[in-house]
């Protein structure tokens, strides 16, 4: 079977979604996939260990950010006027070269666009989400009246799918969606080869820090203090893997460690709050300090969800490095840890999408 996958690139999350499922996909068939996104291609090769074709293509607009914790609206505005709505003068070559790879079946993260060329093809269609761009929006209508026209256009895009999938923890339940549990990535690598690459003894605690995908600056003030064994573990912009200090692993944007394996050989992390990491981070029952994102829609969702079912607490993000996130971090380690096998989401799609279509 020859599966699109249309992906979302806001963040890394929406990815890091499609891949377990994209994953779980590859067991139960003959597929081939052809990934169509702005994620780059190196995200896909590090999370997939099978062939796809990579098609580079914007999928939607998404929120455009200024930085990881910002939105900035006005160019988001702009970005949907030339986006939407689609034609298909605007689309008729693109259109033409996909229906030269002969899909069976095109699945959407979230990306609108996906959706129509499956509308125009004929190919069934299937989304994937915890929220929808429409939904998203409404939370700035107050002050941008103009992203009303874009909300309509998005809500009829998205009753297209012939099945729907909500994943959880969900933003808002569609009528006719299915509900599967979170989606996470699965471990490839054990715990204990991995803390060996980082050169990490025993008795080291390490504390991954994650911004989603982004990468972040070098940090190393008020190092001093964290004493005894507290290493973190962070990508930066353009660094090889190296060992700075001796309390900072950094490592390049684009590393080769499968991130769930970082996740799985941390004892604790910190990190955006994001459905990928939120979701990789319950799957292994690691404590998370979570940085949230007090004018983005979702967020206060995912907060509520990690608040009641992890062992968790909040921080900002300019405390990374302070003797209250010190506090917090050996408090959360301290604390049992759920040993309760977590469900994959992926499972139950690729279990559903099976049934029908193979």
């Amino acid at each position: 079977m020859n599966i699109g996958y249309f992906i979302s690139s806001h963040g890394f999350g929406h990815a890091s979604r499609a891949c377990a499922v994209i994953d779980k996909l590859y067991t139960i068939g003959d597929n081939n996939f052809f990934i169509f996104t702005t994620t780059p291609e190196w995200f896909f090769q590090n999370s997939l260990s099978f062939p796809f074709e990579y098609i580079e293509t914007q999928t939607d607009v998404g929120l455009i950010q200024a930085d990881p914790f910002t939105e900035d609206i006005e160019k988001t505005l702009k970005a949907l006027e030339s986006f939407l709505p689609f034609s298909e003068n605007q689309y008729d070559e693109f259109l033409s070269f996909i229906s030269k790879r002969n899909l069976d079946l095109i699945l959407c993260d979230i990306s609108p666009l996906g959706l129509w060329v499956a509308d125009q093809l004929g190919v069934p269609s299937i989304l994937i989400e915890n929220f929808t761009w429409d939904w998203i929006y409404e939370n700035y209508l107050n002050q941008y009246t103009q992203l009303d026209e874009y909300i309509s256009i998005l809500q009829k895009i998205y009753q297209l799918p012939k099945i729907h999938f909500t994943c959880e923890p969900y933003c808002e339940r569609s009528i006719n969606s299915i509900i599967v549990s979170p989606i996470f990535r699965e471990t490839r690598t054990c715990k204990e080869k991995i803390r060996n690459q980082l050169c990490l003894d025993d008795k080291d605690l390490l504390v991954l820090v994650t911004m989603g995908g982004v990468p972040i600056d070098r940090h190393e003030e008020n190092l001093d203090l964290y004493t005894g064994n507290i290493k973190f573990l962070f990508p930066i912009n353009n660094a090889d893997a190296q060992l700075d200090h001796e309390k900072i692993i950094y490592l390049s944007h684009n590393h080769p460690y499968f991130h769930p394996d970082l996740v799985n050989a941390s004892d604790i992390v910190i990190g955006k709050l994001g459905y990928s990491t939120v979701t990789e981070v319950l799957s292994l029952a690691k404590p998370f300090l979570f940085i949230g994102r007090k004018n983005f829609r979702e967020s206060s969702v995912l907060e509520k969800f990690v608040r009641e079912n992890m062992v968790s607490d909040e921080i900002e993000l300019n405390q990374i490095f302070s003797s209250n996130t010190v506090d917090k971090i050996q408090n959360l380690i301290s604390k049992t840890k759920s040993e309760k096998q977590a469900i994959n989401g992926a499972d139950q799609i690729a279990k559903i999408i099976r049934n029908k279509y193979f």
